[in-house]
């Protein structure tokens, strides 16, 4: 019984992280490093490329930036972040003035 209590809270927690996750992000050079402390001397994770999508977990510091990429986290120079760019969506623009010959 204990067992199946522990399993079904990990498997909450799987799915509240999922939905609790920050922005995402991209770098903005390639071969961007992914350290696993906020220290430039720290064990290197991953490279980052332009194309890896990013969810930023949250601002460390200035200087660092806690993100997560393909379920690993890890600390990336907070420079090197920008912003993904979203879609505005654009709404239909309604007719300022209806003609003379429109009848309802």
């Amino acid at each position: 019984m204990k067992r199946l209590v522990i399993i079904s809270a990990l498997v909450c927690m799987q799915v509240l992280s999922a939905f609790a996750q920050g922005p995402t992000s991209r770098v903005n050079t390639e071969k961007v490093k992914m350290y696993r402390q906020p220290a430039i001397g720290g064990e290197v994770m991953r490279l980052l490329g332009s194309e890896d999508e990013i969810i930023v977990m949250r601002k460390q510091n200035q200087e660092w930036t806690l993100v997560q990429i393909d379920g690993e986290a890890g600390y990336v120079l907070s420079s090197y972040l920008k912003a993904k760019k979203v879609k505005k969506a654009t709404a239909a623009k309604a007719p300022t003035e209806v003609g003379k010959s429109a009848k309802l």
